[in-house]
């Protein structure tokens, strides 16, 4: 925004930063350079109690670590009719966030930043036709920094074009369209994909040109009708903030995307530490009481958190991914869970669909925690078919508390003992619920995605 005084505001200045902070900058007297001062506060963590703050950092590639340019206080923009462009920056250069107090990095970097202004009118989702029934896909590949992603995804197929749904976890309800050539698919660039914190995102590819930089192209994927799989010809699939410029939110290299008998089922033991953003996206988070707050992750403390509503008590869902469990095994579940000086409470229960009507057998009690100490808590458990389940966290504090935190989700085999088993029946009733967990009027739903009798369904 270009106000008085040749003032520019930038909103949101850092991507993935997903709050609405501003900062201010400068505009040269020709109008072609903006001067943006580092130092400028942009957040406050409270998981740490530091604000996080604007700096230009170096990337140490041995120790793979981000260190502050303490000799640099200010970055520039240029300035064009079509758009203002970051300069100065590379991947080992970049416009980022330290903390204020320890100037240790706040898992915030940007470069080669591009900013084009956007037309909402031109923006429509990809849908699935109507009669192309899904099926349910495993897809593995590695991000920009090497991370490994394997999750589910849903893949539509009609005569030669070619749907794909849940590869970008901002936006895992949008659909995105490729047209099928022989072994090849291509998808066209910049489909729109839907807003993430109040600005649009596409679909791209990328590709590295001959300079060692990365070019915005059509993403291509080859098809191996053999064993029904999907792998990357374009070297990036890409989730980007602007059209024609790779300005991008996630990036995937190294992608396999196949059938899954087990539809990504986990085998015990099961352990969960919530390490990286990828292993939270495998859960179900169910805002079941429709307000503003509920399941998230923390990067910083690689933990998941409910924090407080002050009108509503909590009623929100965290679902494991299916794990494999059989009948006539003993298992034990355990998670770490803390308070953050307010009484919180939770219950979990088990089910064979992750939806909260499936959540019909007890694991633990309610269980109230207080104080600041991480407390352990564990709970014998069997079940009386063999099959895939799901474990849902149920959050339940009264409203006005403040941060109910859980960590490390097990699943163990346990000694035998008399406790009784855990009869979760699967779905036989006639009941319909989309794909959030909510139970729907079956005589009435509106053309979409459903589960009923424990299957994905196509509503026209």
């Amino acid at each position: 925004m270009f106000g008085e005084e040749n003032k520019v505001y930038f909103k949101q200045p850092l991507s993935k930063l997903e709050i609405n902070s501003w900062i201010e900058g400068t505009l040269s007297e020709d109008g072609k350079t903006i001067t943006v001062p580092m130092g400028q506060n942009v957040a406050y963590d409270t998981e740490v109690n530091q604000v996080i703050t604007l700096a230009v950092l170096d990337y140490d590639e041995d120790y793979e670590e981000f260190e502050v340019r303490n000799n640099v206080h200010e970055l520039q923009f240029s300035v064009t009719d079509e758009k203002i462009s970051l300069v100065g920056t590379s991947a080992y250069v970049v416009f980022g966030a330290v903390y204020a107090d320890s100037r240790e990095w706040a898992g915030y970097a940007d470069y080669n930043s591009v900013y084009t202004p956007t037309t909402q009118a031109e923006d429509i989702l990809v849908e699935l036709p109507a009669g192309v029934e899904p099926q349910v896909y495993t897809f593995e590949a590695n991000g920009y920094d090497g991370t490994s992603y394997k999750y589910n995804v849903n893949v539509g197929v009609d005569n030669n074009d070619v749907y794909i749904q849940g590869i970008f976890s901002d936006v895992p309800q949008s659909w995105i369209k490729g047209t099928r050539n022989g072994n090849t698919v291509t998808f066209a660039q910049d489909q729109y994909i839907g807003q993430v914190a109040g600005k649009p995102n596409y679909m791209a590819g990328g590709q590295t040109n001959a300079s060692g930089q990365k070019d915005i192209c059509d993403f291509v994927l080859n098809y191996d009708e053999t064993t029904d799989t999907y792998t990357n010809v374009t070297d990036y699939l890409v989730q980007n903030t602007t059209k024609g410029v790779i300005y991008y939110v996630q990036a995937f290299s190294n992608i396999v995307i196949t059938k899954d008998p087990n539809e990504g089922a986990h085998e015990v033991p099961y352990l969960e530490p919530f390490d990286t953003q990828a292993a939270f996206n495998e859960y179900t988070v169910i805002n079941a009481n429709n307000d503003d707050r509920t399941w998230s992750y923390c990067s910083t403390s690689k933990n998941v958190s409910y924090q407080w509503n002050s009108a509503n008590a909590a009623d929100d869902w965290l679902i494991t991914p299916a794990i494999i469990l059989e009948a006539g095994k003993e298992y034990v579940f355990g998670i770490n869970a803390k308070a953050s000086g307010y009484a919180e409470r939770f219950e979990v229960k088990i089910g064979t669909e992750p939806t909260v009507e499936s959540m019909t057998g007890s694991i633990l009690a309610a269980v109230e925690i207080e104080g600041y100490d991480v407390s352990n808590h564990t709970a014998n458990f069997n079940v009386a078919e063999n099959g895939n389940y799901y474990i849902g966290i149920h959050a339940i504090s009264d409203a006005d508390k403040f941060v109910l935190t859980i960590d490390d989700i097990s699943v163990d085999f346990g000694e035998p003992s008399a406790i009784e088993e855990i009869n979760v029946a699967k779905n036989v009733d006639d009941n319909y619920y989309d794909l959030m967990g909510r139970k729907m009027n079956g005589n009435n739903l509106p053309a979409g995605i459903y589960i009923h009798g424990g299957k994905k369904i196509l509503v026209k």
